[in-house]
């Protein structure tokens, strides 16, 4: 399939454009019911451009079960002490659920299984991988970090300005010392109502997110966002992972099991119907970039080389980390698609043209 033939096929199938039910977030402290029982709250995060992160309370019989924990700092948490007085009527928490590792959704975990008194539940992958973070490994391992984005091409300078700049995970979680594992395919009785766990991939090891079919609901973490694009990235420590491939193959799950007319949660931004038309979007954008990757890598290539290609100048330390590690995902996403070869010396990591220069990549799901 070329380009114009994939694009027109991704028009046809859409559904039209987003549609927003909400026009405004929440005020710092309160709460906006977007569906019976289900409340909607929205945290600051550090993080330049990014602003928010969208938190989730249920109404769960005699309790609530709440959805992610904003970043750990203490204004998050005044704010969600503040909510939890507008919106629980005196019922405790009951159950704490974590989509995925990340600062701005697992930092309170620790404030909120003592305050409540609940182990929170979490896949495997995203529960240590927050471990290993919180103890300067894996993602958070910087010299490994540093290393590994001058190897594929940054500069000296930007590769300064990445480790003076970069936000130390463990500087906004707090973790409990255990917790409950969820599973692929598990169900969640929440207020009688059947949610299903669907773990995704490409963001985070093993993102949870949570569909009711019966109430048309997705609670989609970072795996399904509106206006703004799921940072998909290669890290240090699996330096070929097909990070790409993987978050499109999430969004094929999607695109089968959603209906068409879901409303969507998302962690950032506000709720919005017509996830088909997302989806499908998502896949032109990897595309596009996949794409441009292509036309300005010539014969040879390296990450470092395309930065200023694939992102606006002026990028912060912390946002450098993130445009390198979605750079190599789509540079490794090429090589399994068959466009290109990685180079790999002990100095260096280079990405190699192997088709045609004609050749283009259509927009799919894996």
């Amino acid at each position: 399939m070329d380009m114009s033939t994939g694009r027109a096929a991704a028009k046809t199938q859409a559904s039209g454009e987003l549609t927003f039910p909400f026009p405004d977030y929440p005020a710092p402290g309160t709460a906006t019911e977007v569906a019976d029982g289900i409340f909607w709250v929205s945290t600051l995060v550090p993080f330049v451009a990014l602003k928010q992160v969208n938190l989730w309370l249920l109404r769960d019989g005699p309790g609530w079960t709440m959805i992610d924990c904003g970043y750990g700092k203490p204004d998050v948490r005044e704010q969600l002490m503040r909510a939890w007085s507008s919106v629980l009527g005196g019922r405790p928490i009951t159950r704490l659920i974590v989509t995925h590792f990340h600062p701005d959704h697992a930092g309170n975990s620790g404030f909120i299984a003592e305050r409540w008194g609940v182990r929170p539940l979490m896949s495997q992958g995203e529960w240590f991988t927050a471990h290993l973070a919180r103890a300067d490994k894996e993602t958070d391992a910087m010299t490994a970090r540093q290393l590994f984005y001058r190897r594929h091409g940054l500069s000296d300078v930007q590769t300064a300005k990445f480790f003076n700049e970069v936000l130390p995970y463990k500087d906004g979680v707090e973790l409990p010392y255990s917790y409950k594992r969820l599973r692929d395919g598990d169900t969640i009785s929440i207020n009688n109502d059947g949610w299903q766990v669907i773990v995704g991939g490409g963001h985070s090891p093993e993102h949870v997110s949570l569909y009711c079919s019966a109430r048309r609901i997705l609670i989609a973490g970072d795996q399904v966002l509106p206006t703004i694009t799921t940072n998909v990235s290669t890290w240090p420590g699996e330096p070929e992972f097909d990070a790409v491939g993987a978050f499109l193959a999430s969004c094929k799950r999607f695109f089968d099991i959603l209906d068409p007319e879901t409303l969507i949660l998302p962690s950032h931004r506000r709720p919005f119907f017509r996830v088909r038309s997302r989806l499908l979007e998502l896949a032109v954008h990897h595309a596009d970039r996949l794409n441009l990757i292509l036309e300005a890598a010539g014969h040879e290539t390296s990450a470092g080389e395309l930065i200023d290609v694939l992102f606006r100048s002026g990028l912060d330390g912390h946002q450098t980390g993130f445009a390198m590690g979605e750079i190599i995902a789509h540079l490794n996403h090429l090589v399994v698609l068959g466009h290109m070869e990685m180079i790999e010396t002990p100095a260096r990591v280079c990405y190699r043209r192997v088709t045609d220069p004609s050749l283009k990549v259509a927009p799919h799901f894996c």
